[in-house]
C-alpha cells in the first residue's frame, strides 16, 4: 500500500472516530437541553430561594428550585457544568471535523492524481462470463474482447484513451449532479467522484444488466456482486 493510501486511510478513520464522538455528545446533549442556563438567589418576603435563569427566545426566564441549603441545588449544578462542557467538545470536535474533511478532500485528490499515472487493469463479466479485459498502461488503455454479443459487451473497440474509457466507467456510476451525491460517497469513503475509484467499490454493477468488474486480488462471483 502506498503511503498517500495509508495517510488517506488513516485520516478516515479518525473522521470516524470524530463523528461517532460528536453524535454522542449530541445525544447527550438532547438530554441535557442546549440552552445555557445559571443559577441566581432571589430574597422574596425574607427568605432566599434558588433560581434556575435563562434566556428563551430573547427573553429571561426563571424556575424556582427552593429554599437556599447546601447541596439543594447540586444536581442542577452538575447538569449546568455537563451541558457547558459538552458545548466546547462538541465546538472543539466541529472543528476537527472540518480540518480533517478538508485533509480527506486534499488526500483524496492527491489519490486520483497518482491513479491516473498509475496502471491498472479489470475483468469484465457478464454473470459468470468473461466478455473483456481491460489494461490501463499510461495514457492508453487497451481491451481484449472475448465476445461481441451486444447486451454482454461494454466496449465498441479494443483501443482508447484513459479518458474514454473514465466516460465508461462513469456510465456504470451513479448521475453525478445528483443531490444526495456527499452522503453516497461518504458511504463508500470517498469525498470526490472519481469513476475510477467508485467502480473499485460497487464492481460496477447495475440494476439494469449483468455486467460486472473483477479487480485483481478479488476472490468474487456474479452471485457476489450483482443486485438481481
Amino acid at each position: 500500500m502506498k503511503d498517500s493510501e495509508r495517510i488517506y486511510q488513516f485520516i478516515l478513520a479518525e473522521e470516524k472516530k470524530v463523528l461517532a464522538d460528536l453524535e454522542r455528545i449530541d445525544r447527550e446533549l438532547d438530554e441535557l437541553g442546549t440552552c445555557q442556563k445559571s443559577i441566581v438567589i432571589k430574597t422574596i418576603k425574607g427568605n432566599k430561594y434558588y433560581y434556575e435563569q435563562w434566556r428563551e427566545d430573547g427573553v429571561l426566564k426563571y424556575k424556582c428550585l427552593g429554599k437556599v441549603y447546601p447541596g439543594a441545588v447540586y444536581q442542577e449544578e452538575k447538569e449546568i457544568f455537563r451541558r457547558k462542557e459538552l458545548l466546547m467538545q462538541r465546538k472543539e470536535q466541529q472543528l476537527l471535523s472540518e480540518q480533517l474533511r478538508q485533509a480527506l478532500q486534499r488526500m483524496e485528490k492527491q489519490r486520483m492524481r497518482e491513479s491516473m499515472l498509475e496502471d491498472y487493469s479489470f475483468e469484465v463479466f457478464w454473470r459468470d462470463e468473461i466478455t473483456a479485459r481491460v489494461a490501463v498502461k499510461g495514457s492508453r488503455v487497451h481491451v481484449s474482447r472475448y465476445s461481441n454479443h451486444p447486451l454482454k459487451q461494454l466496449f465498441a473497440k479494443e483501443d482508447m484513451t484513459r479518458y474514454q474509457l473514465n466516460r465508461i466507467l462513469e456510465m456504470r456510476c451513479f448521475e453525478k449532479g445528483r443531490g444526495d451525491i456527499r452522503q453516497i460517497l461518504n458511504r463508500f469513503g470517498l469525498t470526490e467522484y472519481n469513476p475510477q475509484a467508485l467502480v473499485r467499490k460497487t464492481h460496477g454493477v447495475s440494476y439494469n444488466d449483468y455486467i460486472w468488474f473483477r479487480f485483481p486480488g478479488e476472490k468474487l462471483t456474479a452471485k457476489d456482486v450483482l443486485v438481481r
